[in-house]
């Protein structure tokens, strides 16, 4: 597997995913949820003139728990990834589009060593989640 670490896989992406500032304001770690999101971003969308709120999980191995904690921080996201290595779309193909399917607003990434990343599956827009104080917060945060 090409990352060792799952810092370095978090790490990797983030570089690259945000290389050119398109989340206007972020948490890594934030407390949206017990266990805390890995990373929460508050994004632009510039053809419908609203802002995004995003909640990021990454897992390099346990899937399992990667899909149960993005599924819990979808209540206070429009949308919440899994990012993972690339190597794994192969098990995300066989294992889990009818789970995706189902949950519509999980969507999962899987990143290259180098840095690049592709959207294995793009999860719906939830168009109102709730607005908790850590989301809040985020949103204040001067970057």
């Amino acid at each position: 597997m090409a990352f060792l670490y799952e810092k370095d896989l978090k790490e990797t992406f983030w570089k690259s995913y945000n290389g050119k500032g398109r989340a206007k304001r972020y948490q890594f770690e934030c407390p949206i949820r017990e266990g805390n999101a890995d990373l929460v971003t508050v994004e632009y969308h510039e053809p419908s003139d609203s802002y995004q709120f995003n909640a990021f999980e990454f897992k390099r191995e346990d899937l399992k728990k990667a899909f149960l904690q993005a599924e819990a921080n979808l209540k206070y996201v429009n949308k919440s990834w899994i990012v993972i290595p690339i190597e794994k779309e192969k098990a995300i193909q066989d294992r889990y589009l009818n789970y995706l399917k189902e949950k519509k607003y999980i969507g999962v990434i899987g990143v290259k060593e180098g840095g690049y990343y592709k959207i294995l599956y793009q999860p719906w827009f939830q168009k109102e989640p709730i607005q908790s104080q850590a989301m809040i917060k985020v949103c204040m945060l001067k970057i």
